[in-house]
């Protein structure tokens, strides 16, 4: 897996963090953190928040590689209209034009659990009901992961995804275990950001998705060459 392409994953990852789904769900996210119990640092329950999204994405890069793998012979048939998909999200993350349902993800059933486990369970939760909102770009590295006949490939790329995706959430639950203000500060300034990192992280989707509808994933893999089964 080269370098280009798990940076890629992880700036993806990056991106779908700002997304204007996701990052409001901050809040409640330290509000967890904060209501722990037992003195265990909030890091390691973030750290465990992040394994449990991170573990349901990699297996859907998995499954989507043996996928791709199994249905190499009609690839040709289905990459123009899995392109054209990806385009009209890249276009609705940029902002020119509006799917109301990508902005929205169901709500997850509240996590009783408490402890290590609730941690874990509260990713696996966030990962299933904010999909259908990250999708876009979570979608684009899919596409990518099923072209690729290198499950490990499709691991690691997903896993680099999880990690851009991740790290923030684990960073914040640094700072906001020091008890200061800076959290607030934080948030504040990514929120400024948002509406930008979408629309450059939209064209970039979109792009990718005239590669896959054009045929030009062998191009594609010149710059991104550690999918080897392009």
């Amino acid at each position: 897996m080269s370098e280009v392409s798990l940076l890629t994953a992880v700036l993806a990852g990056a991106l779908s963090f700002l997304s204007p789904c996701v990052l409001p769900l901050v809040p409640a996210y330290l509000g967890r953190i904060s209501a722990l119990k037992g003195g265990e640092p909030p890091v390691l329950h973030a750290v465990l928040f992040v394994g449990g999204f991170a573990s349901l994405f990699t297996l859907l890069g998995l499954g989507a590689a043996y996928a791709g793998g199994a249905l190499a012979g009609f690839l040709p048939a289905v990459q123009l209209p899995l392109g054209v998909a990806v385009i009209v999200g890249g276009l609705h993350l940029a902002g020119f034009v509006r799917i109301p349902l990508l902005d929205r993800g169901a709500a997850p059933r509240v996590v009783r659990a408490a402890g290590r486990s609730g941690s874990f369970l509260l990713g696996l939760a966030f990962a299933a009901a904010w999909t259908p909102c990250i999708g876009i770009v979570l979608g684009s590295i899919l596409a990518l992961a099923a072209t690729s006949s290198d499950p490990l490939g499709a691991t690691a790329l997903l896993l680099s995804y999880s990690a851009g995706l991740g790290l923030p959430f684990i960073l914040i639950a640094f700072v906001a275990a020091r008890g200061d203000d800076r959290t607030s500060r934080i948030l504040s300034s990514l929120r400024r950001g948002t509406r930008t990192a979408g629309r450059l992280g939209g064209i970039l989707v979109a792009l990718i998705g005239v590669a896959i509808a054009a045929g030009l994933l062998p191009l594609l893999a010149r710059y991104l060459p550690g999918l080897p089964g392009l």
